[in-house]
Parts: C-alpha cells; structure tokens; sequence
C-alpha cells in the first residue's frame, strides 16, 4: 500500500544540448534568453504556444499565472562559447504540459536559424535526454516517444531533523507590498513552496493537502535562523514584449535555520525541483538543501 503523501504532481526534466556554430558571448543567467527564442520558435503552433507562454489568455486575463514550464541554464555569469562547444540547460514540463513535448522539440531545432542572444548567434539542437531515466528523447532528426515519461515531484522524508542549510543557487525574487525583499525567513520559505506546489497542481494536475500545507505555515513561525549570508545580486534582463530593460535582481548566498524540522523536509526536498519566488519560468529561485 503506497504511503500517503501531503503532495503529489508529475512532472518531465529534459536535458537539452545545444552546440555553438561559431564563437558566441551570451549574457549571464540565460533562463531569460533562452524562454524567448524557444517562444519566437513556437509561435506558429498556437494551441502549444498559448498553454505555455500565454495562460493569462486561458485565465480570463488574470495576471501571474504559474506557467506549465521552467527553463534553467546551466552556469550563471557571462561565457564564451566556441565553434563546436555545447550549452546545456534543463526544460521542465509540469502536469499536462506533457503533450507539447515534440512541439517544444521541434521549436528547439530551430534555434539554428532563429539565434540566440542579442547577436542571434546560432546554435544547432545535438540531443534532449530523459533527466532522471537517462533515455534519449531526441537525438539526430529522431523523436523517441517511448522516452517521454513523467516522474513524480520526490517526496522525500528523514527523521530528527534539527537544522536545515538553504543554498541560493539561482537568484530569488520575492515581492512584498510591490517591493523586492532583501532578507528572507523561514515562514517565507515555506509561504512560497506551499503557495507554488498549490498553484501548479490546480492548474496543471496532481493534488495537496491544504490543511497540512496550512498547518507547516503556522509551525514555521517557530524556526529560527542560525546563520545568514544572503547577497542581493544586481541584474537586468531585456523585454522584447515591452521593448525595455526590467530588473531581475534577487537573493543568492546561504541562509540556515534550526528547530524541528522534520515536518518540512517533503516540502523543502521538492523545491529543489520546481523552484520558488517570481520568474521561476526563467530558473530563478533555484535552492538546494542540506538536512542536519
């Protein structure tokens, strides 16, 4: 009999390789960069592109829709990449977002000619593989469909945990009262982890307790920090929607906590996954965690 869980959502991790064509500089974090070119890519097959990029449109116009998707470079600051060196990052689809998959592909195909990068360097799709199984979905002009196969978001427990280490991998951009946070606390953490698992899994499949996600909220206002070193990192992106730079700053550096928590361990283990805060959809808010 398989253990209830407070949680549970499915999800594809992609692997995406992509090789330089000729010497390319591109720009740091290019999450950014990267969700542009591939939505320019989808434009034409309206049904996918829509689901993805434009749900506001299926929302009766609400704002901050969770989209069905995230992209995470690998790396952070500014490359180089030579003639023939690969750029690697992940694509992540959520729930039902799954049917898309060869559309996405085929969108990252054309990147050779559509370019990447102010200077639309070209890049040539080698190969899309499986994250977790390892099995290759894509790879010399060949769409494996047999290799799509969601997983489930880990639900992870431990016992007797007194002390959590939450690394900032990525930057995280969290808002209160339209301002951009520069500290954060533990109730916050899990506000925004609960709050993101709830609005993907409505939206997209899967399910949550929301009477156990309401009471880790309260249990959370008992853990303390025991050691802080968070940095607010400076950086802007380009909005060819709006035609204007847009601040993209937000909190890297180490933040640990102390007490108990146990009950938090599933919910900070998933968040490794889906990440947390604003402009998830670029990778922002990556986190990885350490139990003591």
């Amino acid at each position: 009999m398989k253990k209830q869980t407070s949680f549970f959502l499915k999800y594809l991790p992609m692997r995406v390789s992509l090789v330089s064509m000729a010497t390319a500089k591109l720009p740091a974090y290019l999450g950014s960069a990267l969700r542009g070119v591939i939505g320019k890519a989808l434009y034409e097959e309206k049904e996918a592109y829509n689901y993805l990029y434009r749900n506001h449109v299926l929302s009766d116009g609400q704002k901050d829709i969770v989209n069905p998707y995230m992209v995470i470079p690998v790396g952070g600051e500014e490359t180089i990449y030579q003639k023939g060196d690969e750029l690697f990052f992940t694509i992540i689809l959520f729930g039902e977002a799954i049917r898309y998959v060869e559309l996405l592909i085929n969108a990252l195909q054309k990147i050779e000619t559509l370019g990447l990068g102010a200077l639309r360097y070209p890049f040539v799709l080698k190969q899309v593989l499986h994250s977790q199984e390892q099995r290759v979905i894509w790879q010399k002009g060949y769409f494996h469909p047999i290799a799509v196969r969601s997983v489930e978001l880990p639900y992870r427990e431990l016992a007797d945990v007194s002390r959590v280490a939450v690394h900032v991998c990525t930057p995280l951009r969290i808002r209160r009262s339209g301002k951009l946070i520069e500290t954060i606390d533990f109730p916050t953490i899990i506000r925004n982890i609960t709050r993101r698992i709830e609005a993907v899994t409505t939206r997209y499949g899967g399910w949550i307790d929301t009477q156990e996600a309401a009471r880790i909220q309260r249990l959370a206002e008992e853990i303390e920090i025991a050691y802080e070193q968070l940095t607010l990192k400076s950086m802007e992106r380009y909005s060819n929607r709006l035609k204007e730079k847009m601040d993209f700053s937000g909190l890297l550096g180490s933040i640990e906590f102390e007490g108990e928590l146990t009950p938090f361990v599933p919910w900070l283990y998933a968040a490794q996954s889906i990440h947390i805060g604003r402009n998830t959809t670029f990778g922002m808010g990556g986190v990885r965690v350490e139990f003591m």
